[in-house]
């Protein structure tokens, strides 16, 4: 404002160009109406806020940050409606926001088909929201008209707003234009009763709401540091032991508990990394740790069974990690460092991470990105991880200032508390990454890479799951004792497999026909000679029968046959396949131009075999599951015929 010399901030020239822009769309002039300029600054400010706030990695939600971006989106729609803008206008206006702050932030125009996909999917939920909420205001009015009333109870206002999103000051103008009033007082009194309904749950639980837990009485001053970065035993003293309900000076053979100590090797399940298991000995006694986690106060608890004698407050302890398995966790977690990269390459830089799992076994890794990936896109992402890990690229671990880190292009992930010291993991030139996990010393070992799985979770969140080194080994173990056990049910090599299985489908295509044939031809025989028992219903040919063990395709077919033989008439047909009833109606041209409707013959008649059905004029098809029905149901059939015709 001082260098440009302009009156507010909504005059400075990016903000200039986003408020014209707005003036345009809308066909007005800023500063001619006051309602108007509120709207006019309001999605100004919004639109800038948004645009940043999605670049940055949050996505629209009910909850957190992303509520706050929901909120900030559909308020600028809402008063694009009052500016009069017919349509979606977000994103179109979101590219002069980019257009105007690229230069200063790059990642914009990065992120610019991202932003505008998640902006324009936003916009369509709420015209969806708004036109819902404006259907319930109107059965409102229609209500309060019938009543003589012309003021929109508190409750009505609030279940609007809070059930179906419709902003109470929206509400308010809508009922003003038609003469109503909207009961503002009982409004504020449901919104403070919802406010002091959530504050009495909050008291009820603990500020992590968790119910209160052992750990809380731990002495605050007790704390654990983790030296597990670059060994896997280490000795320590124990400091806390607790069983699930109380803190303990000693826990004897067979005992849940948990053990801390004043310094760990063991890593804590944090940043998506499980935590460590392994086993904790003592002079006199053994305990087996199942389970790692961070308490609050940089405490770490080793959760786990004593296996063996007595462990004490006070012991001096030898712990040692499993290595196997945190050497698997670690294959896992570096593998999906070189994942997040690669899909960024891949798929484009609007890739954020949006939350993570690894443990031993696998890992899974969640990513902003609206559309399903290709096949292509997959093969190509997994291929460029395992050639990362072919070039066995050195894994180095720094810790510096967070300043610093930045300088260094690391990712972080957004809305993450980083402290004033953080690690950066680097993989050669490949990688750069904040994060406190372990990881291996070379991509090499990691040895491989299998993408199992891409799916959505959430709107614009995709994820996928994948394996590496021993993981993809026991896959292709088991996929290779499948075709084993496949060739051998089939009677032939691996080999051969897909060769045997055309053959096969082949023949069961062959098979399935003859067998068609024959049901279709045991049909006819067991039908007979059926058309002697054509009647004549004013002056329309029907001809109703019933045949053993036919199914619904056959029934079609038997009757497709019949009307050849028929000419013009109706026709019904009835089996009992099974224990169960199928039905099928055929009426011809002539016959529904004398009012016959198989559709609603069959309604009338398939109660009697306790069923249902339906359809056309011409076809009509129904099921039942009272075969002892079927007499009735050839003699209550000519009768609702009848009824039918003229």
């Amino acid at each position: 404002m001082v260098v440009q010399d302009v009156e507010t901030v909504f005059d400075v020239d990016t903000m200039k160009a986003i408020r014209d822009r707005i003036c345009q769309i809308a066909g007005t002039e800023y500063r001619k109406e006051e309602a108007k300029d509120v709207s006019i600054r309001l999605i100004t400010d919004h639109i800038r806020s948004t645009t940043f706030m999605i670049s940055d990695g949050i996505m629209p939600s009910n909850e957190g940050r992303g509520y706050v971006l929901r909120r900030l989106i559909r308020r600028a729609a809402r008063h694009g409606r009052l500016l009069g803008i017919q349509g979606k206008f977000l994103a179109g206006l979101s590219e002069t926001v980019i257009n105007e702050c690229r230069d200063g932030y790059p990642e914009l125009e990065e992120k610019r088909a991202f932003i505008l996909n998640v902006l324009t999917q936003e916009e369509d939920k709420f015209s969806r929201t708004i036109d819902q909420g404006l259907s319930i205001l109107s059965q409102m009015e229609a209500r309060m008209e019938a009543e003589g009333k012309n003021l929109l109870s508190g409750e009505d206002a609030f279940k609007l707003y809070d059930t179906y999103g419709f902003p109470i000051d929206l509400t308010e103008e809508i009922l003003s234009e038609k003469g109503f009033a909207t009961d503002q007082a009982g409004f504020e009194t449901c919104m403070e009763r919802q406010k002091e309904m959530a504050r009495k749950a909050r008291k009820e639980t603990n500020y992590m709401g968790a119910d209160v837990t052992v750990y809380e009485s731990i002495d605050p001053s007790v704390t654990t540091e983790f030296v597990g970065y670059d060994r896997l035993q280490h000795s320590s003293r124990i400091t806390v032991l607790t069983t699930e309900t109380e803190l303990m000076e000693a826990l004897t053979d067979g005992q849940v508990g948990t053990v801390i100590v004043e310094e760990t090797p063991f890593y804590a399940t944090m940043g998506g990394q499980t935590g460590d298991r392994g086993v904790i000995t003592t002079a006199d006694g053994s305990f087996e740790v199942k389970d790692t986690v961070k308490l609050l106060g940089g405490k770490v608890a080793h959760i786990g069974t004593v296996t063996k004698g007595m462990v004490k407050v006070g012991d001096r302890a030898v712990l040692t990690v499993d290595a196997d398995r945190r050497g698997d966790i670690c294959r896992n977690h570096s593998a999906t460092h070189l994942l997040q990269k690669a899909l960024r390459e891949v798929l484009g830089g609007h890739v954020e991470q949006c939350g993570s799992y690894v443990d031993g076994e696998r890992l899974r890794f969640d990513f902003s990105h609206f559309a399903a990936m290709t096949g292509e896109e997959l093969d190509r992402v997994e291929k460029m991880v395992n050639a990362r890990i072919g070039e066995n690229l050195e894994v180095v671990t720094q810790e510096m200032g967070i300043e610093e880190a930045k300088k260094t292009g690391a990712m972080a992930l957004f809305g993450e508390k980083y402290g004033e010291k953080v690690r950066v993991v680097r993989m050669g030139d490949f990688s750069v990454e904040l994060c406190g996990g372990t990881h291996v010393a070379s991509t090499g070992v990691i040895s491989s890479f299998k993408i199992l799985s891409e799916s959505g979770i959430a709107a614009g969140i995709r994820r996928i799951e994948a394996i590496t080194g021993n993981g993809v080994l026991a896959y292709y173990k088991g996929l290779e004792k499948t075709i084993e056990d496949a060739s051998a049910a089939l009677r032939t090599t691996p080999g051969a497999l897909v060769e045997k299985c055309g053959s096969l489908m082949a023949q069961v295509k062959a098979l399935s026909s003859e067998l068609e044939s024959l049901k279709a031809k045991a049909a006819r025989e067991s039908l007979g000679d059926v058309l002697h028992n054509v009647k004549e219903v004013k002056g329309v040919k029907f001809l109703p029968a019933a045949v053993e063990g036919v199914d619904m395709n056959g029934l079609r077919d038997l009757g497709d046959q019949l009307k050849d033989k028929l000419g013009e008439g109706v026709i019904l047909l009835l089996s009992s396949l099974e224990g169960k009833v199928n039905m099928v109606a055929m009426a011809t041209e002539d016959a529904m131009t004398k009012g016959a409707h198989a559709g609603n013959l069959i309604k009338g008649i398939a109660g009697l075999v306790g069923g249902g059905g339906g359809g056309r004029p011409g076809m009509a098809q129904a099921g039942g599951k009272n075969p002892a029905g079927i007499p009735a149901c050839m003699e209550e059939a000519a009768r609702v015929l009848e009824g039918q015709l003229g």
